[in-house]
């Protein structure tokens, strides 16, 4: 077996692991107000500033609550986001996290988590089950056990995604 297929294998049980402990633990904060925002999106996804100040506008919180982490195909600097960014190479051979800015980011203790990854790759979905955050809101279509709350929209619509998290988020009573 190739180190590739070791950190492959290594990362899959680690997020079978995350998945299992929170599934058993199920604390979700359901009434905490959202004030901090985590977000992942994908370096080549339609995302863009403009979604992101809507965003803001609409939660009433400031850009300095908002952090964004870059999942990238290649090790380049450019960072259109200006947040952290990610790629896999990012894992050791066994499966362990090696950049301390994207450690930093899933131990941060975000109200809510945003992922609006368009694919389901095993790292991030381990991206997401590592985050500490208290609510964690995806894509309908991506695995079921990873998110609190999921929205079914086409992932290339962005503006509709984050309509339906508006709405669902007042209902809730989280903004």
């Amino acid at each position: 077996m190739s180190l590739s297929g070791i950190k492959l294998k290594a990362i899959i049980k680690k997020t079978e692991k995350l998945l299992k402990r929170r599934n058993e633990e199920n604390a979700l904060e359901v009434s905490s107000r959202v004030n901090t925002v985590g977000i992942i999106v994908d370096e080549g996804s339609k995302f863009n500033f403009e979604s992101l100040k809507e965003l803001q506008k609409n939660i009433a919180s400031d850009s300095t609550n908002f952090h964004v982490l870059t999942c990238k195909n290649t090790t380049d600097n450019y960072n259109e986001f200006r947040g952290v960014s990610f790629n896999e190479k990012d894992f050791s051979w066994n499966g362990t996290l090696k950049s301390k800015e994207v450690n930093f980011f899933l131990e941060s203790n975000f109200d809510m988590l945003i992922d609006y990854t368009k694919s389901a790759t095993i790292y991030k979905k381990y991206l997401v089950a590592k985050s500490n955050a208290k609510f964690k809101v995806g894509y309908a279509a991506i695995d079921n056990r990873l998110f609190d709350f999921m929205i079914a929209v086409e992932n290339e619509k962005i503006s509709q995604f984050n309509k339906e998290l508006i709405k669902y988020l007042k209902i809730l009573n989280k903004i």
